[in-house]
């Protein structure tokens, strides 16, 4: 009987982490964080941001991203105690955030975000006030948010979201792919390296220092770091 309910409970995860809903879980998040960012500067600034991290679309990519890894936490460890539960939780929102950053600093020289006024800081990077929060976050996410995700995963099904689905992902792979060179250009630009081909070119004509700026309008370079903050208090 045990045997059966494990199996049972096994190619239901399954089921429910396949591509497509992950995907769906994905693009959904993607947008709620684009939202979600923009209602906080409103509160914060008193004005409207819109914080996205590609080229085309309202899409902030980290929200997507720790939708699907709280998702799948919450499916593998719906029966563990809540210990566990919130310490994976923390451990893997604090894994993406660490090397989310260290990924941007060193192949852009820039930054998105800091932590570097909170208490017990790693870097800037990481912060046990956050930590905290990822784990409170990812134990509302299991217990509210994971059932009735599943639900909506049910109902998400037939060919039309499967085409769908196929679509979407390669526009995605292609967003993200023209953003990775956007921002490197960006960068670029920022050291002084002037274009070496067509494409590049292109890239400086339609995605200039200003447009960047416009689109990522929270991240800046390293060597900037006072000046960016002294302009955008002043927005």
């Amino acid at each position: 009987m045990s045997d059966k309910s494990n199996n049972a409970t096994q190619q239901t995860e399954n089921q429910s982490l396949n591509y497509q809903n992950l995907f769906w879980l994905f693009m959904i998040a993607n947008v709620i964080g684009v939202i979600m960012e923009g209602v906080w500067t409103i509160y914060k600034f008193h004005r409207w941001e819109t914080h996205v991290n590609s080229i085309w679309g309202p899409f902030c990519f980290i929200y997507g991203i720790g939708a699907v890894i709280f998702y799948i936490g919450s499916v593998k460890l719906k029966n563990r105690n809540f210990l566990i539960q919130f310490v994976v939780f923390a451990l893997a929102a604090d894994v993406v955030e660490y090397f989310s950053s260290l990924l941007i600093e060193e192949t852009l020289g820039m930054k998105a975000w800091t932590y570097h006024k909170h208490f017990m800081n790693l870097q800037g990077r990481i912060s046990l006030p956050m930590t905290i929060i990822w784990g409170i976050t990812g134990i509302t996410y299991l217990h509210l948010l994971e059932p009735r995700i599943y639900r909506l995963f049910k109902k998400m099904q037939g060919k039309a979201w499967k085409v769908a689905c196929i679509a979407l992902s390669a526009f995605m792979v292609v967003n993200i792919a023209a953003t990775a060179m956007c921002l490197v250009r960006w960068s670029q630009r920022h050291k002084g390296i002037p274009a070496s081909n067509k494409v590049e070119e292109f890239i400086d004509s339609k995605y200039d220092d200003d447009r960047m700026r416009h689109l990522f309008c929270e991240w800046w370079f390293i060597d900037e770091g006072e000046e960016f903050w002294a302009e955008y208090k002043k927005k």
